[in-house]
């Protein structure tokens, strides 16, 4: 269940608040998240070091979209849904893939769990987990045809695209040699017209113990990657410091057009983190349980797409919508990732349990209604010229206006 995130409290009282809380934030983001060293608990890497030897293959998880969707639609209890789950199976033979089953709310659901490692497991092994809802939207309530708002979407990008990065990436994980775990997780009723809950991800963070919370260095979602126009950019709740290791990735691909890629050349406007959106999805759970979770989504779906706009959840949701180079460019990102051991720890695992999940702003609550805004570092003079012109603004405002709360 994609969501936008709850408005900041305080700020639709009035017009004048509101845009001085718009100007704050304009002024709290980085210029460009480049200029963002990556922070503890995890270790700058070189990651041109293995650039060459990512072997993503977007064709082929394009190829994997339209498999999916000619299924048909894959809503929770649904035969394509169960179709979808024997697909799984069989694409992961050198894995260890279950399928973990659910009630809740009348609502049956069952969730995924691919894990493989190449080491023994036990208490101090990092783990990383990489998670894609693979239900699709039980409605199209976006859609201009009034007449079919109330039919299921085909979902090719909003389901079938976190998949197909996932099922790509199962295919190459095991000959990485990885010194750590990975599990795959594919949530089912994230994204079903059922209840405003992210049951999937909701129902495993519910299985995990306390050793499972400690050992889980990442929890990274991608979801909605496989737009032609694709740009992924900052979204909030989400774990400061996991997001700090995003940048050096991307940058190092091509990915930034405000950075230069391993070969010094000026990079493609596809990750954008000076762009900040608030998101509820797979990720909060996790967030909430105390693991460091980001989500790689794209909310922007078409050409000139508003946020949650365009083609989302509509019928346009096709096979034709989405690209292979997106997925190569999500998939390699993350593989990126996974190869440079950017997402394990480079402290004890026991100095961390205490550590919160994502740094709050000053009195933000900490619940799924009310998810906290990232706090990011900036150079204190640019912050404080955007505060001074903030406040200035304010109070010419309430001086030109008549400012009343709305009842």
């Amino acid at each position: 269940m994609l969501m936008r995130r709850a408005a900041v409290p305080g700020t639709e009282k009035h017009p004048a608040w509101a845009l001085f809380a718009a100007l704050l934030m304009l002024f709290t983001l980085p210029a460009h998240a480049g200029a963002e060293p990556v922070r503890s608990p995890y270790e700058s890497v070189d990651a041109c070091a293995q650039v060459d030897q990512l072997e993503f293959n977007g064709t082929l998880a394009n190829a994997s979209i339209t498999e999916q969707v000619n299924l048909g639609p894959r809503t929770t209890g649904s035969n394509a849904s169960a179709a979808l789950r024997t697909v799984i199976h069989q694409t992961l033979p050198d894995w260890n893939v279950q399928n973990h089953t659910y009630t809740e709310d009348n609502l049956t659901f069952t969730n995924v769990v691919a894990t493989h490692s190449n080491t023994p497991v036990n208490e101090s092994t990092d783990r990383v987990v990489l998670v894609a809802h693979y239900d699709t939207r039980d409605v199209a309530e976006r859609d201009p045809d009034l007449n079919r708002t109330d039919e299921p979407i085909p979902g090719a990008n909003d389901g079938a695209s976190g998949v197909a990065v996932l099922l790509e990436l199962g295919r190459i994980i095991p000959s990485m040699n990885l010194p750590y775990q990975v599990e795959l997780l594919f949530t089912d009723a994230e994204d079903q017209n059922h209840s405003h809950r992210l049951y999937g991800a909701e129902a495993w963070v519910g299985d995990q113990t306390e050793e499972d919370v400690n050992r889980t260095t990442a929890y990274i979602v991608v979801d909605m990657v496989g737009d032609i126009y694709l740009q992924m950019t900052h979204v909030y709740p989400g774990n400061f410091e996991l997001w700090t290791t995003i940048p050096p990735l991307a940058a190092a691909l091509g990915l930034m057009d405000t950075e230069t890629d391993c070969e010094g050349n000026l990079g493609r406007d596809v990750v954008n983190m000076s762009i900040s959106t608030g998101v509820i999805d797979d990720h909060v759970p996790a967030l909430n349980r105390g693991i460091r979770a980001i989500d790689l989504i794209d909310i922007r779906f078409g050409p000139d797409a508003e946020p949650f706009g365009g083609y989302w959840h509509t019928h346009e949701d096709t096979p034709d919508k989405v690209s292979a180079q997106s997925l190569a460019d999500a998939g390699r990102l993350v593989e990126l990732g996974l190869r440079t051991e950017a997402w394990t720890l480079n402290v004890s695992l026991n100095e961390n349990k205490e550590e919160p999940a994502a740094p709050s702003a000053p009195d933000a609550p900490d619940t799924v209604e009310e998810p906290t805004v990232e706090v990011y570092a900036v150079l204190g003079a640019s912050a404080g010229l955007g505060l001074v012109a903030a406040l200035i603004l304010l109070l010419v405002l309430n001086r030109a206006v008549k400012l009343n709360p709305r009842p």
